[in-house]
């Protein structure tokens, strides 16, 4: 398979994956989907926002296990659910900081593997596995294009 015609199937495979795992976002238990903040007086709908990071967190499972099984397999529809996954993933993982970002309206900002979300004078650092996922992916794409290639036609040493 060509790498463009590989790296459609990838985009096409990532955009019907994602498309699953949001729809199954209403399926996370969560205990309180509605939290009131007293100070402001406003009540927060979580809802969404835990639905997506459930979402998120089903993509990255899928992403690992698939790397640990089948990542030495050079059968490209195997390398499909990787790549499809870890893209599937980082799309998730930045929707989730987009949500976050739009329910309670913390400063985010993003450094290298980290982010940094400083809400009401409390910040707190996290690894952002959303950037190691595109490290990983973009290692990937380059070892495929660097791969040698067989020479046809008048190239092709006798």
């Amino acid at each position: 398979m060509k790498d463009s015609e590989y790296y459609v199937w990838v985009l096409v495979g990532s955009i019907i994956l994602t498309i699953i795992l949001l729809s199954m976002a209403p399926l996370v238990p969560i205990d309180e989907p509605l939290v009131y903040r007293a100070s402001s007086g406003v009540t927060y709908n979580l809802t969404i926002p835990v639905g997506v990071s459930f979402s998120a967190f089903i993509a990255l499972i899928i992403f690992i296990i698939s790397i640990l099984l089948v990542s030495g397999y050079k059968n490209d529809y195997y390398n499909m659910i990787i790549d499809a996954s870890g893209i599937s993933f980082v799309f998730l993982n930045y929707l989730n900081y987009y949500l976050i970002w739009y329910v309670w309206r913390p400063q985010i900002q993003m450094l290298p593997f980290l982010v940094e979300i400083s809400y009401n004078h409390a910040a707190t650092l996290q690894l952002d596995i959303g950037q190691i996922v595109i490290v990983i992916f973009l290692y990937r794409l380059y070892k495929r294009l660097r791969k040698p290639r067989s020479l046809s036609g008048p190239d092709e040493k006798l």
